[in-house]
């Protein structure tokens, strides 16, 4: 992939728009290289004139009106995400229930044990604010067609995504969604400190399989894990 091409997926990745929109913005984005390389540019010189994907992408959706997300449809994507958490702790119950049974040697089993315990850590720290700063969504956020932004429209800046996840780790996510529905831009407490909003996707909506999905399969998944768990505690 050349340097234009890597330019104008970067710049399509960030911007906020329906699918016929970003079909003629990505037109204009190769007839604007063409044009400056036929009268002698090179594509460095181009894109100095233009500017960040960043900047080209903030410009785009700064322009457009913003659609926030509801509460409904922002729970659902995080069920949905948090169901993943769920099974990324099988194998650990899995390698917990063999030990148990003999049928793994106990310093084998302690050692995967304790990898899967670090794995799912590191997976709890990590997946929201990097998913969120590179692609402005996580999984869950997008099969429910919405996406996290700072409030200018710009993509979000991985200490944004850091902070807007703090009640996440210390345990008050219920206390910081609470604010959702009486702030004009549906934000929690902390997209308000961090400067975000989570927006829909325009003009595309979520499928009845992703709310079912996003309310129901964590729950189910959830029970799952407690009835293997259950002769064990």
């Amino acid at each position: 992939m050349n340097q234009t091409e890597r330019y104008i997926d970067e710049v399509m990745r960030l911007l906020l728009a329906t699918p016929e929109e970003r079909a003629r913005f990505e037109a204009d984005l190769r007839a604007h290289f063409e044009e400056g390389i036929s009268r002698g540019r090179t594509v460095l010189e181009i894109i100095g004139r233009m500017g960040t994907p960043e900047t080209v992408a903030e410009a785009f959706n700064a322009e457009r009106p913003l659609v926030y997300a509801s509460l409904w449809r922002r729970l659902a994507a995080f069920f949905g995400d948090m169901s993943l958490f769920v099974l990324a702790i099988v194998p650990g119950v899995a390698i917990v229930v063999l030990t148990e049974q003999g049928a793994v040697p106990r310093w084998i089993g302690f050692t995967l044990a304790c990898l899967c315990a670090l794995a799912i850590f590191g997976l709890a720290i990590l997946y929201f604010p990097l998913l969120e700063a590179r692609f402005g969504k996580t999984l869950g956020k997008h099969v429910m067609k919405i996406r996290v932004v700072a409030e200018s429209g710009r993509p979000l800046l991985l200490r944004q995504a850091f902070i807007r996840r703090l009640s996440f780790y210390f345990d008050f996510v219920v206390l910081d969604a609470l604010f959702i529905p009486f702030t004009d831009r549906k934000q929690r407490g902390l997209d308000i400190v961090a400067k975000t909003i989570v927006v829909e996707e325009p003009g595309e909506t979520p499928a009845l399989w992703a709310w079912v999905t996003g309310l129901f399969g964590w729950l189910a998944i959830t029970a799952v894990a407690v009835a293997i768990l259950a002769p064990y505690m």
